[in-house]
């Protein structure tokens, strides 16, 4: 064998020596000690979380009310700031906050501090100008409400500056608008808090699936006038706080939901943090009276022409009543009870319809049920039921006091669902606030409303409009009046039961829930005043309806009646 040929076989051994030991290597790696390298490996890469893009929420026209983009903050690498003193001076009156805040923190052992979170560009730019070492200016993400951050804020919510739902529809639908975080996985240079990603592809890569947008019922523009009534309502009644509600007769969607409380500074008021309409439970008063002369109409214990003696005062079990103003026996229509508000004659009433019979169509009117839900959706958070019990427990007077709305304690939104029940031809629908859900193709998915049910029939609430009316023309709800436009409702001024003892104190609740026009019923109203200074609801809340309907209806083109 020739020279060449010793080294062509040297070559192949070589060679063949290099791929056996590969061999062996890969064997070793793969098979044999897979989970020791399989471990290595981990301990030089990091998996780091990746958030979706939080889905917006809209109003009925597709407004936006809420939406996800970034915004500016201001941090710090304590260890590169030079002047800690005169660079927190310069930045204090830009960031607000304490200088000596500041100051502790731009001389902190951290590797990094927040100072400011989440600042406008304005702001931004002015500390960039000032070319501070060790000042650092991200962008990170941030919930943005284009009408203000008090607009509908009771129903839309809000989230924390690390995009935590706290409240509202941010917080019922988290799942939903928050979509799914992907996850993203890089080699890093070392492990623990010194480790540096090392540039390369990623080892792993899940994308994060973006939140879905919530399209609302709400119509912005009546949100934003009912808004404004009912601030200037609360600030000069004197009143804790106040709810109203406007809803669509026939779909049961809402409108406007408005929660405004005294801000603590006489004629001053806010929109609150969370929504009254929901969580907040009272006794309706004479508000209830159409529910329990509605059920013993279409049970047939009283006709709509029907005459009744109304005695000045009436014992019932133990206790007597007496009417307010009233001095002599009276001969009262169902009409004229209900526009007097009667309580003698409501309870009257009551006793021919029965405890039982009376429970079950307060069950049907919504009371003490929840109302926020719809198919497929989470209910309103810590919504309350309000207070109805169960006729075996009506001992005594409960039953007169039910009839005439004591002892039974009910939500704004309740109410209002029982009041379009009468407008909406005896109907029960369970508002809504959901109209669908728009992905990110734009197309929106209806979410259909919650409860449906047939309570009275259409002529028992035809004739009940009819009554209501009569309370709006001449009985205690003339301040409800709109021109151009009929009114059907009912005042109620409810004493407060005292929250140390049994019994009832000298605070009220005013309340006016009604529709209008009357005789075609386009939008139910509520509106409650709690603890107002003027209690008697016809002065109080009536107006505030007046004020709230007349915009409505004009925001809505709604032909006059008369």
């Amino acid at each position: 064998m020739g020279y060449r040929g010793r080294r062509i076989g040297l070559l192949i051994l070589c060679t063949s020596l290099i791929f056996t030991l590969l061999t062996v290597r890969l064997v070793d790696i793969q098979v044999l000690n897979r989970n020791q390298y399989i471990d290595g490996i981990n301990g030089h890469s990091v998996r780091s979380s990746i958030s979706g893009s939080r889905g917006a929420i809209l109003d009925r026209n597709l407004s936006v009310l809420a939406f996800s983009d970034t915004l500016p903050t201001i941090g710090a690498k304590p260890g590169f700031v030079i002047h800690p003193y005169a660079t927190a001076s310069q930045i204090a009156p830009l960031i607000g906050g304490s200088q000596k805040t500041l100051i502790d923190r731009l001389t902190s052992d951290k590797a990094y501090v927040h100072l400011k979170r989440q600042v406008s560009p304005n702001i931004a730019d002015q500390i960039r100008k000032l070319g501070l070492p060790g000042i650092e200016i991200r962008d990170e993400t941030a919930r943005l409400y284009p009408n203000g951050d008090d607009f509908a804020r009771n129903i839309i919510g809000n989230v924390d500056v690390d995009q935590k739902p706290l409240n509202g529809l941010e917080l019922q639908f988290a799942i939903l608008l928050s979509g799914q975080a992907g996850s993203r996985t890089n080699f890093v240079s070392g492990t623990g808090s010194g480790s540096v990603r090392l540039p390369g592809d990623d080892i792993a890569f899940e994308p994060a699936q973006p939140g879905q947008s919530l399209v609302t019922t709400l119509h912005a523009p009546t949100q934003l006038l009912v808004e404004s009534v009912l601030k200037e309502a609360v600030a000069t009644s004197g009143a804790n706080w106040g709810t109203a509600i406007v809803l669509d007769v026939a779909t049961g969607e809402v409108l406007a939901l408005v929660d405004i409380a005294s801000s603590g500074t006489p004629g001053q008021a806010r929109v609150t943090g969370s929504s009254g309409a929901y969580l907040n439970s009272f006794e309706p008063g004479s508000a209830t009276k159409p529910f329990t002369i509605a059920a013993a109409l279409e049970q047939g214990r009283i006709a709509p022409d029907q005459i009744i003696n109304v005695p000045a005062s009436y014992k019932y079990s133990d206790k007597v009543y007496e009417q307010q103003g009233v001095n002599e026996d009276r001969q009262l229509s169902i009409s004229e009870i209900l526009a007097k508000s009667s309580n003698i004659g409501t309870i009257r009433i009551a006793e021919e319809l029965g405890k039982d019979q009376l429970y079950s169509y307060l069950r049907k009117f919504g009371f003490g049920e929840f109302t926020s839900g719809q198919a497929n959706t989470p209910p309103w958070p810590n919504e309350t039921r309000g207070k109805l019990h169960h006729p075996a427990q009506w001992e005594g007077t409960r039953l007169a006091n039910i009839a005439f709305g004591q002892g039974i304690s009910v939500t704004g939104m309740q109410l209002a669902a029982a009041f379009n029940t009468i407008a909406n031809d005896g109907e029960y629908i369970a508002p809504s606030l959901i109209r669908g859900i728009a992905g990110s193709d734009g197309v929106m998915r209806p979410i259909s409303s919650g409860v449906q049910r047939q309570v009275v029939s259409a002529t028992t609430a035809k004739t009940m409009r009819g009554m209501l009316a009569g309370v709006v023309t001449q009985g205690t709800g003339t301040r409800a009046q709109v021109d151009g436009y009929s009114v059907a409702g009912k005042t109620g001024t409810a004493q407060k039961p005292l929250t140390d003892r049994a019994g009832y104190g000298d605070a009220y609740t005013a309340t006016f829930a009604g529709f209008v026009p009357a005789e075609n019923p386009r939008f139910t109203i509520v509106v409650v005043l709690d603890e107002p200074d003027e209690y008697y609801a016809g002065r109080t809340a009536a107006p505030v309806f007046s004020k709230i309907a007349t915009g409505a209806l004009r925001a809505f083109g709604v032909p006059q009646t008369r």
